[in-house]
């Protein structure tokens, strides 16, 4: 029996190496694995992140513009037409209000609560400037006499609603940014 256990000495030599240089193998590639799985995810993290401010920066493009076309002043420059009655260019304001808004609606997820909440009350104190003037108005009124009584509305409320809106977005964008 002394060749077998001779045999077996010597495959236990040649099996035991070998297994422990197996599981030092399979051990090193576990690891590697894991961290080249955590780098992987990481860089995912990171693009994504990256993806997510570029969509919140254009966000806030986008809601800049909402503001300045939903402005008291571009509003008055785009509609301001002779030969129009009063009625007809505040519902052409309105409309337009309306639709520069539902355009933009998707950009609440990007911004927080604070900063959408402002600008829905921009719109409708906007709204309701246009609507109070209008009604303020004999219904004959044309739309330069109109005009007029929406510039003196904005200087008598001594606010412009389409400017905390911006300064809204400018303070949120200092945050994110700084």
């Amino acid at each position: 029996m002394q060749p077998n256990n001779q045999l077996l000495e010597t495959a236990l030599f040649i099996i035991a190496p070998s297994l422990l240089i197996i599981l030092s193998i399979y051990l090193t590639l576990k690891t590697m694995s894991r961290n080249l799985e955590k780098t992987l995810r990481s860089e995912i993290l990171r693009q994504n992140n990256q993806d997510f401010v570029k969509l919140k920066l254009s966000a806030y493009e986008r809601l800049a513009l909402l503001l300045e076309r939903t402005s008291m002043p571009a509003l008055i420059q785009k509609f301001a037409k002779s030969g129009v009655r009063a009625s007809e260019v505040s519902q052409l304001m309105l409309i337009s209000i309306n639709e520069e808004f539902n355009y933009n609606i998707s950009q609440q997820i990007f911004v927080s609560p604070q900063t959408w909440g402002t600008i829905k009350i921009v719109k409708e104190q906007t709204i309701m400037l246009i609507q109070q003037v209008e009604r303020a108005l004999p219904p004959e009124t044309g739309s330069a006499e109109y005009c007029v009584a929406l510039i003196e509305a904005m200087k008598q409320n001594g606010e412009v609603p389409h400017e905390k809106g911006l300064q809204m977005i400018r303070g949120e964008m200092e945050l994110l940014f700084n």
